[in-house]
């Protein structure tokens, strides 16, 4: 499949067709992502960075740290089923894992159906080829964490480029690095066989996406 920055490279009009049809509702990420995401709080501290992949119909993500980039004596795995509201901690060297329930189940790799659209703006040049990057700004708040939220997708494809978290508890700012509309393998949306028998977690109502970063 071809990259969104090359379609929009090659036929900007579709973009601002697309642009012109949607200005007032919330895009769709592609069906598959995949890529590289960086979580830092506002303070700079590095939280994680890692791979992650992201199948937006079946609404389930994984990510799996970057060991090599941490000075963490664990590293993070997780496979998150939101529409089933499971969230899933591996630990594929031990193969241990544990099993929690997940009943807040938003979170910042799919633009939420709610969200409002600010501004549309290019990130570099407007004028130099391959020089800029237009993006959609979108926020919205999560009341049920009394929190607010801040979202930039690409212009032409609505793939993820960042996204900032404001919560009670903390603050939290993603970057998305290197994106692709696939995802190699299938089978890091299936927990593994060692994850099917532990014993399940039921956690707090609140408990969320964004309670996995932390110092």
């Amino acid at each position: 499949m071809a990259t969104f920055k090359l379609i929009c490279a090659l036929l900007p009009c579709l973009c601002a067709i697309a642009w012109a049809s949607s200005h007032r509702q919330a895009c769709h990420s592609p069906l598959m992502n995949s890529g590289t995401m960086k979580v830092v709080s506002t303070g700079g501290h590095d939280l994680a960075s890692g791979d992650f992949s992201f199948d937006s119909k079946a609404n389930k993500f994984r990510f799996i740290e970057d060991s090599s980039h941490s000075n963490k004596t664990s590293h993070m795995d997780v496979l998150i089923h939101f529409e089933e509201g499971i969230l899933y901690e591996i630990d594929s060297k031990n193969k241990t894992c544990k099993k929690e329930s997940l009943q807040f189940r938003k979170h910042l790799l799919e633009i939420p159906v709610d969200a409002n659209h600010e501004s549309e703006i290019y990130m570099g040049s407007p004028s130099i080829i391959e020089q800029g990057l237009r993006v959609r700004i979108w926020s919205g708040k999560l009341p049920e964490l009394h929190a607010h939220y801040s979202l930039s997708t690409t212009s032409c494809g609505c793939v993820l480029v960042s996204g900032s978290y404001y919560g009670e508890k903390k603050d939290l700012f993603f970057s998305f690095y290197g994106v692709e509309t696939k995802v190699d393998d299938q089978q890091v949306f299936l927990p593994p066989a060692y994850c099917e028998k532990v014993p399940f977690v039921e956690e707090p109502d609140d408990h969320s996406f964004f309670d996995l970063f932390h110092d």
